[in-house]
């Protein structure tokens, strides 16, 4: 069934700039979208996180930097196994080391975390040692060295957005590591990104320990049920003017019902 933002509009406020809608559920807090509730993700904003919440809102249209990273990341979890027992010590693990695939979208309804309801969504994978889950694996594309760059001759920065995702699905599934693997792209790879070929000059690792998770997850929820309890987005800024001209397009499709 296509998309319909429309079913759940009920109010746009101009002045307030805030939209009112009605859902018989809201949709799941996300890794992708915990980051964005406090602001620290360049891609997306409290308010548009709302919308799709409410399911206003469908997410953003695919682009080639969302195509790319769907075609690459299965070349990355491919490399990542052959290369897992160069990566094992990075993670202070000894043993029979291997890499789980995800359960396919289709199949667990696009949610890797079901027991939880309020907070989901899909990993990339696991690092397993002796048959074991142990850590979580975190697959990125970057055009933009520069966000992971550590000062230091290295790319061992994780921008904040990705530190939340990873760490959000750490905590869900009860691990304390995270191996970020990291292929980073020329702008002729975004022509054909499936015959993208890691090397080491493009190809990093990052392992990181999951940040606490109980302080972040306790203010996100606290955000969802004033959400859920008010029916009414958070404040709209600049920065949301594609989603909003998105839901006046809503509203003007209601009015011709």
């Amino acid at each position: 069934m296509a998309f319909d933002g429309s079913r759940n509009l009920v109010e746009i406020d101009e002045e307030e700039h805030v939209v009112y809608f009605d859902t018989p559920k809201l949709k799941k807090i996300t890794g992708h979208r915990i980051g964005a509730i406090f602001g620290m993700s360049e891609f997306s904003t409290p308010f548009k996180v709302a919308c799709e919440l409410a399911g206003l809102y469908p997410g953003d249209k695919s682009n080639k930097y969302i195509e790319a990273g769907n075609a690459i990341e299965p070349i990355l979890r491919k490399w990542t196994r052959a290369h897992i027992s160069e990566i094992a010590p990075m993670l202070g693990m000894e043993g029979a080391m291997g890499v789980e695939e995800p359960a396919p979208a289709e199949k667990c309804q696009y949610d890797h975390f079901h027991t939880n309801e309020m907070f989901g969504g899909m990993v990339d994978g696991y690092i397993t040692c002796n048959a074991k889950r142990s850590a979580i694996l975190e697959i990125k594309t970057a055009s933009d060295r520069s966000k992971w760059d550590d000062g230091n001759g290295g790319f061992t920065k994780v921008p904040d957005s990705y530190m939340m995702q990873a760490s959000l699905y750490a905590e869900l599934s009860g691990l304390q590591k995270i191996a970020f693997v990291v292929g980073f792209l020329q702008e002729e790879d975004y022509r054909m990104p499936g015959k993208w070929v890691p090397t080491p000059e493009n190809t990093c690792v990052v392992v990181k320990d999951k940040e606490d998770m109980t302080p972040w997850m306790e203010k996100a929820a606290a955000w969802y049920k004033e959400l859920k309890s008010t029916y009414c987005t958070p404040e709209w800024t600049d920065a949301d003017e594609d989603v909003v001209k998105y839901i006046r397009s809503l509203g003007k499709k209601n009015k011709k019902r």
